[in-house]
């Protein structure tokens, strides 16, 4: 009877196949040996489904079987739990709905850390230190702060309420407040540090990394800013189209920022800088460092080729693939290698990383600004300052 149930059960399975793309099959040169390694998944799992004794959840099994094919990859590819998956489209997307209120544990309570200045949360009169006890009459005893913060988050222009308590004599009461679009500031310091030098620190490469940093540009540029220091110490990457955009602003048209070798050819192609106008004469340093990675050296590396800008710092990470983020359902996904990028002189830079035009450690402990990294930017602009 086991048999019986198991095979049908395979039969199932592979039937589900249909919903493919016929071209996914066709492309495998071994595709009936790929069938028969399908039918050894279905097997197993008809059976563990139909003959496991203790309480058995489908969908948990299948995240687990995912997880093991995905951990026999390399290291860069993982099966995205749903909490961090959510997190994870935010990051790119770079914007969400919500109050606009950093988060911190205090004992086994979560606390209001910061409120941002015009954010839902400060208009409210949310307060740093505030406790949170209840998010919309329900009890958050025992939360993460992920898992608050997730609670936080909801559609646009619709309202949360907190019950908090706050100050010595633990005075409790709601606050009501209207969630709005939040975006997530690529760039966390742009300013002047001398009389024509201007200074970014780029963080993230999400979906309005380019548009921010043309605000920040044009305004820098008002101030008279002549030549730039960007910082992508400690950027671990992004979205590769943003570091290919913002590379076009420094690159003129026609010069190639990246050649992407994949299986897929909707991914494999070259990108050449396509605008007309940009800072393509500005003097520029670009600071990395053991933590800038993946996107951050594609915009390092293109700028390096062509010689358009000073590397400052030391040796970069050296992830040179791209993850595709694949949804499984609707709160899961997975993040798999699917191409490996060259710089415009075909450089392999994965597993090696980037070496400076100059190379700089950092004292421990140098506080920003003052560290040699960034001095010695300063001096390779040193006639802009």
């Amino acid at each position: 009877m086991l048999g019986r149930r198991v095979h049908r059960f395979a039969l199932i399975a592979l039937l589900c196949l249909a919903v493919l793309p016929f071209s996914f099959l066709h492309a495998q040169e071994e595709g009936a040996g790929l069938i028969e390694e399908l039918k050894l998944f279905s097997k197993a799992f008809g059976a563990i489904y139909e003959a496991y004794p203790g309480n058995l959840q489908p969908r948990a099994v299948l995240y687990q079987a995912v997880k093991g094919m995905l951990g026999s990859l390399d290291k860069y590819s993982e099966f995205i739990e749903p909490e961090r998956y959510q997190l994870i489209q935010i990051a790119m997307k770079g914007e969400y709905a919500g109050i606009g209120a950093i988060l911190k544990m205090v004992g086994t309570k979560v606390a209001i850390r910061a409120v941002e200045p015009g954010k839902p949360a400060e208009k409210a009169g949310l307060l740093a230190e505030d406790i949170i006890l209840k998010i919309n009459d329900v009890t958050i005893e025992k939360q993460t702060i992920a898992q608050v913060a997730a609670m936080l988050r909801g559609d646009e222009n619709t309202p949360v309420v907190l019950k908090v308590m706050r100050g010595p004599a633990g005075e409790i009461f709601d606050i009501k407040i209207q969630r709005q679009k939040i975006e997530i500031q690529a760039i966390q310091d742009a300013r002047m540090i001398g009389k024509s030098l201007g200074y970014i620190r780029l963080v993230a490469w999400q979906d309005n990394t380019t548009s921010q940093a043309e605000k920040v540009l044009k305004d820098l540029k008002k101030k008279g800013m002549n030549a730039l220091i960007i910082d992508l110490r400690d950027n671990d990457g992004g979205l590769m189209t943003q570091a290919v955009a913002m590379a076009e602003q420094f690159l003129p048209k026609g010069k190639k920022i990246l050649t992407v070798q994949s299986k897929i050819a909707e991914q494999r192609k070259e990108y050449f800088s396509s605008k007309d106008k940009g800072y393509f004469d500005m003097p520029l340093a670009v600071l990395v460092n053991a933590k800038t990675a993946s996107a951050s050296e594609i915009f390092s590396g293109a700028l390096q080729d062509y010689q358009r800008a000073t590397i400052v710092g030391v040796k970069t990470y050296g992830k040179c693939s791209v993850q595709s983020v694949i949804p499984l359902d609707d709160v899961s996904g997975m993040k798999l290698t699917t191409a490996r990028y060259l710089t415009p002189e075909g450089r392999v830079l994965d597993g090696i990383g980037l070496v400076p035009d100059r190379v700089v450690e950092n004292a421990p402990g140098a506080a920003p600004g003052t560290d040699a990294q960034t001095l010695a930017a300063v001096a390779v602009l040193e006639k802009f300052k």
